[in-house]
């Protein structure tokens, strides 16, 4: 493995395992062997190596949020593979969701780019629940289907930095995913609804 990817490994581990504020580059150093001016070579400080992790978050995340043109072709299982490759793609980042708010106040990048990703995602999954809703599976009205948006947003968003408060550190993406599956139950038609509960308990 070439230097640079080390690098951007070691920072990424460390970054989940002890929180970005807490690491600096020596620390990395330090833990890969190789002299901090070694590391300097390739990127010129933590703020370097933090952004090419944001970059690798959204390339990893980007198509994941493409929209489905097909409204035939839309179904339950659609969204389910989007909260599930979702919550992978959170917790190999957990990082970067378990302080959020303290990284975009510090970073304006990190701001900027979550900000247009929050907005991706939440168009992505608008279209997916009125796709449903035209289908006949998801049955709620427009101020239910908002709340509804917001809170999958805020779960997902968010809970690793729950979990991680109420004392559980090992950032498993099922949990998220069916707490975000759960969600949708109350507005389902019997047949989804029992679909859903069955694949929520088979995370379980």
């Amino acid at each position: 493995m070439k230097t640079r990817d080390r690098i951007l490994l070691c920072a990424l581990e460390l970054f989940n395992e002890q929180g970005e504020p807490n690491v600096t580059t020596l620390d990395m150093a330090n833990e890969l062997d190789i002299s901090p001016g070694n590391l300097y070579y390739h990127f010129k400080g933590k703020e370097a190596l933090l952004e090419v992790l944001i970059e690798d978050f959204l390339l990893n995340t980007r198509k994941l949020l493409n929209p489905v043109e097909d409204p035939d072709a839309v179904s339950p299982e659609d969204l389910w593979l989007l909260l599930h490759l979702l919550f992978e793609a959170i917790a190999t980042y957990r990082f970067l969701f378990q302080d959020l708010s303290n990284l975009m106040s510090r970073y304006p990048f990190v701001r900027q780019a979550m900000h247009a990703w929050l907005y991706q995602f939440r168009q992505c999954l608008a279209h997916l629940l009125d796709l449903m809703r035209t289908s006949g599976q998801l049955n709620c009205k427009d101020d239910a289907l908002q709340r509804l948006l917001d809170a999958l947003c805020q779960t997902c968003l968010f809970w690793l930095d729950y979990q991680r408060v109420a004392g559980d550190d090992e950032a498993d993406p099922a949990t998220g995913v069916q707490q975000a599956l759960g969600l949708l139950l109350p507005y389902l038609d019997e047949a989804t609804e029992d679909w859903m509960q069955a694949l929520i308990d088979r995370y379980a």
